[in-house]
């Protein structure tokens, strides 16, 4: 049975009313249409390029809204499906080229088909009666809203700073491609066997040393920054994981000797899997969504889909922004059951950082001295943070934690409600993490039995089975990439000069073996002048400047790459 009501109003239009315990308006009673006008009349977008709009009623103020501001993105936000179905039959033009979402799950599919590069904003309006029947909901909806935005924003300005690092890093990498093991060969391998991801936190040396029963009854995969924690103790992971490109990552594995088996996703600092004693393994980042149309959607690492179509694929592992959130979607691709969670603080307990025994701890202890200790050290960190309490692990009182960690736990939490298997935090510490079963790791282990064989001996045999792929498919795209990068340089030199040329360079640059290679160099400069309106000469002269810049920056790396695959064909060759 419905619980709203259809009536007229002296003006001619309809009002949707709410029965409860009483009838509640959510229109006016006297020109529902009228009243909308003014609402929208009051509002203001500013700069912003999205309106999000919390309760729809019949429409009148969406209708406004789309005539005040034409060609802007609308997204309405709707508690109940039957008032949206309402508006669709009653009003149908209300709701023409809006997007109507009913659940925090529905942001996903909302941003990830938007230009994240062209946005400017979203400005909030809020249809008051339906904002007051379920408030809570809005109020949720607007929170993940900006916090998925803010993640998108994120990600965008990480690209500008990072992409062009991960694609040298990637091109260096990839003689790894054809030497060591692939993730995906070890995907579904651990069915029902316990997974442990180790992490650095402060709390991990409250139950550390347990870890070494673990390694029989449990995978043991540790975040790089925990690896040397462990192996100081003699603890060692079966995995431990990387995906840092930046050069300072190596510190994590000096003097950390062998025995794990090193996961590095392809834009790793090449020291990392170059020096590794142990098995290598690759893998890539992918993130795996489903657009406005529920079609099912990956978005890659730049540069990783051009290199799968010659070199096959390699084994996509979705990130929530650390090597720790990476680890998780490795164990749950390993199927692994359940899933243990330790020194997953993600807050600063007792005022720490890290673990003790991390690089950062060995950086830091010789700038000690008896006025400075590492205590002073941390909170000089802590107080640079963008610092917020949160509810403690155990459910007793807050704990200190930071914008970053928030948004990590926040992904664990989305995950951790989505996923079948059993989740336990073992952190015994830091922040609480909703929808994770809290224990010891103590009780954890007693309810683990040995296995038989144990994990070690399926990982040995999983890495050892397979035929390594061929390089000479990706050896030719990538002599085909060369070749017309060497082309295009003197021509946007020349189209700097004559602008006839321009047709030719954008000719080029959208050849197949080249577009997907230029787009990292280029997306920055093309945001820019998309977002500033930059005068038509002056965009193409930025644009073709960086197309110059890219061709000298791609060039030695790619033809470094080059001549280490070749030496991989030599022996198969006989030459």
């Amino acid at each position: 049975m419905s619980t709203y009501l259809l009536k007229e109003t002296p003006s001619g239009k309809l009002t949707l009313v709410y029965k409860n315990s009483r009838e509640i308006r959510l229109h006016s009673g006297y020109d529902p249409d009228r009243e909308a006008e003014r609402a929208v009349e009051g509002f203001s977008i500013g700069r912003a390029s999205v309106i999000a709009v919390y309760g729809i009623g019949l429409g009148y103020h969406l209708d406004h809204l789309k005539r005040r501001y034409p060609g802007k993105q609308i997204i309405a936000v709707e508690h109940d499906p039957e008032v949206a179905e309402i508006c669709r039959k009653t009003y149908p033009a209300n709701l023409a080229d809006v997007q109507v979402i009913s659940s925090p799950a529905d942001l996903s599919a909302v941003f990830e088909d938007m230009d994240i590069a062209g946005f400017r904003g979203a400005a909030h309006f809020i249809h008051r009666p339906s904002y007051r029947l379920h408030e809570k909901f809005y109020e949720t909806i607007m929170r993940d809203m900006s916090r998925y935005i803010s993640s998108k924003i994120s990600d965008l300005l990480t690209r500008f700073e990072f992409e062009e690092g991960w694609m040298e890093n990637i091109l260096l990498n990839l003689p790894h491609l054809f030497t060591s093991s692939r993730v995906r060969r070890l995907f579904g391998g651990f069915a029902g066997c316990p997974g442990v991801i180790v992490s650095a936190g402060p709390s991990l040396k409250k139950n550390v040393d347990l870890l070494r029963q673990m390694r029989g009854r449990a995978l043991i995969v540790s975040v790089d920054t925990a690896f040397k924690v462990l192996m100081r103790k003699n603890i060692v992971p079966h995995i431990v994981m990387s995906l840092d490109a930046q050069k300072y990552s190596i510190k994590h594995f000096m003097g950390t000797g062998g025995g794990a088996a090193l996961i590095a996703d392809l834009v790793s600092f090449p020291a990392v899997l170059r020096s590794f004693p142990g098995r290598k393994i690759v893998s890539t980042t992918a993130k795996y969504y489903a657009d406005s149309s529920g079609e099912l959607k990956r978005e890659t690492t730049p540069l990783v889909g051009w290199i799968e179509k010659y070199a096959g694929a390699i084994g996509d592992i979705q990130s929530g922004g650390s090597v720790a959130t990476s680890a998780f979607d490795l164990l749950l691709n390993l199927g692994c059951s359940p899933i243990i969670l330790v020194g997953q603080d993600l807050a600063y307990t007792g005022r720490e950082i890290h673990a003790a025994g991390t690089y950062h701890n060995d950086e830091w202890l010789p700038r000690t001295n008896r006025f400075r200790n590492l205590d002073t050290i941390n909170q000089a960190v802590i107080r640079r943070r963008k610092i917020k309490r949160v509810p403690a692990y155990g459910g007793t009182g807050e704990v200190v934690s930071d914008f970053v960690f928030d948004l990590y736990r926040s992904w664990f939490e989305d995950s951790a409600r989505k996923v079948s298997v059993p989740i336990i935090n073992a952190t015994e510490g830091g922040a609480r993490i909703e929808h994770m079963e809290e224990q010891t790791l103590a009780g954890v282990l007693e309810r683990c039995s040995l296995l038989n064989p144990e994990p070690q001996g399926i990982l040995k045999k999983m890495l050892a089975a397979g035929e390594q792929e061929n390089p000479g498919p990706l050896i030719s795209a990538m002599r085909k990439a060369l070749e017309s990068l060497a082309k295009i340089k003197p021509l946007a030199a020349d189209a700097l000069k004559n602008r006839e040329l321009l047709r030719s360079v954008e000719e080029l640059v959208n050849q197949e073996e080249l577009r997907e290679i230029m787009i990292p160099f280029l997306r920055k400069a093309r945001t820019f002048v998309s977002r500033r309106r930059v005068p038509e000469e002056e965009s193409e002269r930025i644009i073709l400047n960086d197309i110059i810049e890219a061709a000298d920056r791609l060039t030695p790396v790619m033809g470094r790459s080059v001549a280490e695959l070749e030496k991989l064909l030599r022996p198969a060759s006989g030459i």
